[in-house]
């Protein structure tokens, strides 16, 4: 049995050449708890080339596998985000959820997985997606796809991180004050009392005081 932290040489050809990465479901593991409790975990092999997925010692032709196991869930997050950023890619259908999930609804589930991750490896901007990286365990921080381009929506979401850890740095005062003084102008119809109850609310660490 594969482990995710395992890495495999094979010889063999990538099938998508093109994106160099082959993604299937051949199986899944239930996983039992206590109490009748449990989830089922999905196997989904990747084939790859790309230097995403190796570390300094490998070679450009080196073609490796590994597996990831993850939960319906996880699947669902990862699908719903490709719909979202990808809507002309035209996803299979994605399985349904049910109450109880029985043996017939895994199996399907892991075939109709198994098709999306085909479909998935063969569309080169899916196959490339940071969404895709992130969901098959790479530990890339730059955010550089394979086509050595930085990609906007990591880029904006640090530029959002670091803005809000500024947003408390006493230096930012006068930022913050001419932000809370527009604030007041929009709501005119405001009385006194209620713009420092907001101004409460906007600045819990007491950094602006009147």
């Amino acid at each position: 049995q594969w482990l995710n932290s395992t890495w495999f040489f094979f010889p063999r050809q990538i099938q998508n050449t093109h994106t160099g990465l082959d993604l299937s479901v051949p199986e899944y593991q239930e996983i039992r708890g206590k109490m009748m409790s449990g989830h089922v975990e999905y196997h989904i092999v990747v084939v790859t080339r790309l230097a995403a997925f190796k570390s300094a010692k490998h070679k450009p032709e080196d073609v490796v596998q590994f597996m990831v196991s993850k939960k319906y869930s996880e699947i669902e997050e990862l699908y719903q985000k490709l719909t979202a950023r990808y809507p002309q890619a035209s996803l299979p259908l994605f399985p349904r959820k049910v109450l109880f999930v029985g043996e017939s609804d895994i199996c399907e589930r892991r075939t109709m997985f198994n098709e999306i991750m085909k479909f998935i490896s063969k569309n080169e901007d899916l196959a490339t997606s940071p969404e895709l990286l992130e969901f098959l365990g790479t530990k890339s921080s730059s955010a550089i796809d394979f086509k050595g381009k930085n990609m906007p929506d990591d880029k904006e979401k640090e530029d959002e991180e670091n803005e809000a850890l500024d947003f408390f740095k006493e230096e930012k005062t006068p930022d913050l004050i001419s932000h809370l003084l527009s604030v007041e102008n929009v709501k005119k119809r405001e009385t006194k009392e209620e713009e420092e109850e907001e101004e409460e609310v906007l600045d819990p660490l007491g950094i602006v005081r009147y």
